[in-house]
């Protein structure tokens, strides 16, 4: 299981992966990445899945075609010559070193497979970011993305985000799980990497924690005892996009870190039916943890 740090011969270098339909959106994520992780040793990959039948917004793609020309291959290969190009032009950081590769699989495929053979520490996804529930929220890929993927944390991007270091990182929990080190290792680094304040938001569901909770309370602050770090208390609502919302709204958060795990918060996010009431209007990342890293 990938760690968010690796080593490659005597310097500490993070394997990025980047996967990109040439859109707006993933461009910008990219951007936001090569500045979050601009004083890092970095390995950006940038791959496009030419064998995907949808882009990232729903738009149908030609597959290739069966005497097997190659002609998407080609574009493909062009186009992310051109996203290199321009990324190198734009950030201009020694510090980062960029391979590109065009899959003939589909992207959950391709995904797969990178993950595990280039050993990556990170995915970053570009999202819609449009003001809607989380699913609407975060696009169809995404949501696919972190159901899927297990073995390294992803970061979400929507396209409104500015592009600056993270000062404040909420990490929203409800207390019921305990977490191995190795899962919440991600969110701390991150944290000490940007030099950010780590806010624990807890939704709270009852006027006082049970003792499970109060151990994984104690065993959660203990482990970010390093950082500055505070717990905020927010009421429960039916709706946690809600909840979410208006800590948010009250708040100068500039990044929002979960750990994904079966009937957590994430989960009931993502199940939340679209309700007008009930909306996400805040342009800023998600950094998700799966919990079988």
């Amino acid at each position: 299981m990938n760690e968010f740090n690796t080593k490659t011969d005597t310097i500490t270098m993070r394997n990025i992966l980047m996967p990109t339909d040439f859109s707006n959106n993933a461009y910008h994520a990219l951007h936001y990445a090569t500045e979050l992780l601009k004083q890092e040793e970095c390995h950006f990959f940038l791959m496009n899945a030419y064998g995907q039948k949808k882009g990232f917004k729903g738009k149908i793609l030609e597959r290739e075609d069966d005497n097997g020309h190659g002609k998407l291959k080609k574009v493909s290969q062009v186009k992310l010559k051109r996203k290199l190009e321009k990324i190198k032009k734009s950030t201009n950081n020694p510090k980062h070193i960029y391979t590109v590769i065009s899959k003939s699989e589909n992207l959950m495929q391709s995904v797969h497979l990178l993950i595990d053979e280039l050993k990556i520490d990170l995915m970053v996804l570009g999202a819609k970011g449009v003001a809607s529930s989380i699913p609407i929220y975060l696009g169809s890929i995404a949501q696919e993305t972190l159901r899927s993927v297990e073995k390294c944390p992803i970061l979400i991007v929507p396209k409104g985000t500015r592009v600056k270091l993270p000062k404040e990182i909420a990490f929203a929990t409800d207390f019921k799980k305990s977490f191995d080190n190795k899962v919440l290792d991600p969110v701390r680094d991150l944290a000490l990497l940007c030099g950010a304040d780590l806010r624990t938001v807890h939704i709270k569901e009852k006027e006082t924690l049970d003792d499970s909770q109060s151990e994984n309370k104690d065993a959660l602050l203990a482990y970010f005892a390093p950082l500055a770090h505070s717990v905020d208390k927010v009421p429960n609502f039916v709706s946690k996009t809600k909840i979410l919302q208006l800590f948010m709204e009250n708040s100068d958060i500039d990044l929002l870190a979960m750990v994904n795990y079966k009937h957590g918060v994430l989960e009931k996010m993502l199940r939340e039916p679209i309700i007008e009431n009930m909306v996400l209007k805040i342009d800023i990342p998600f950094f998700i943890v799966p919990e079988t890293r």
